[in-house]
C-alpha cells in the first residue's frame, strides 16, 4: 500500500468520525463543527483522488457556503434548544435499520468496484478542461442553472420575508 492508499485511508477516516459525530451529536453546534470536519475529510478525498477540481469546488461551497450559512442561521436564531431540535429522538430503532441497510448497500456497491487511488491519468488539472467546457459546449445549460438557483434563491427570501411580516 502506497502513501496515496494510506492518506487516502486516513481522510476516509476523518469524513466517517466527522459524520458520525454530527449525526450522533446531542449540540447542533457541536453537529456543524463536526460536519465540517466530514466536508473537510471529503475534499481530502477528491485531492488525493486526482479530482483537484471537485476538491476545490467542496471547500469552497460546502465548507465555505452553506456551513457558514448554517452555523449563522442556527447561532442568530434566538430559538429555544426544543425548536433546535436538541430533544430526545423518537424513531432511533427505525433509523438505525434504515442506516444499516443503507451501509450494507454502500458496502457491497464499493466491494465490488475497482478504485484507483493516486490522480488521474495525465496527471494534469481538471479545472482548465472544465472551465472550457462550461462556458463553450454547456454554457446554455450553465446559464439555465444559475438562472434558476437566482429564483429559487429570491423565491425562499419572498417566503421568509411573507412570514416576518
Amino acid at each position: 500500500m502506497g502513501i496515496d492508499a494510506i492518506v487516502w485511508w486516513l481522510f476516509a477516516a476523518v469524513s466517517v468520525v466527522g459524520s458520525l459525530f454530527a449525526v450522533l451529536s446531542p449540540s447542533i453546534v457541536r453537529a456543524v463543527f463536526s460536519l465540517l470536519l466530514a466536508f473537510g475529510g471529503v475534499a481530502g478525498i477528491y485531492a488525493v483522488a486526482g479530482a483537484d477540481f471537485l476538491a476545490i469546488l467542496q471547500i469552497v461551497v460546502y465548507v465555505g457556503g452553506v456551513l457558514v450559512l448554517i452555523a449563522f442561521g442556527i447561532l442568530l436564531t434566538g430559538r429555544t434548544a426544543q425548536a433546535l431540535g436538541e430533544h430526545e429522538v423518537k424513531n432511533r430503532p427505525l433509523g438505525i435499520l434504515i442506516a444499516a441497510g443503507i451501509f450494507i448497500g454502500l458496502l457491497g456497491a464499493l466491494m465490488k468496484s475497482s478504485f484507483k487511488i493516486g490522480g488521474n491519468a495525465t496527471n494534469e488539472p481538471t479545472t482548465e478542461a472544465i472551465g472550457k467546457l462550461l462556458l463553450g459546449d454547456y454554457i446554455v445549460a450553465f446559464e439555465f442553472a444559475s438562472v434558476f438557483l437566482l429564483m429559487a434563491l429570491i423565491g425562499a427570501a419572498y417566503l421568509v420575508r411573507r412570514e416576518e411580516a
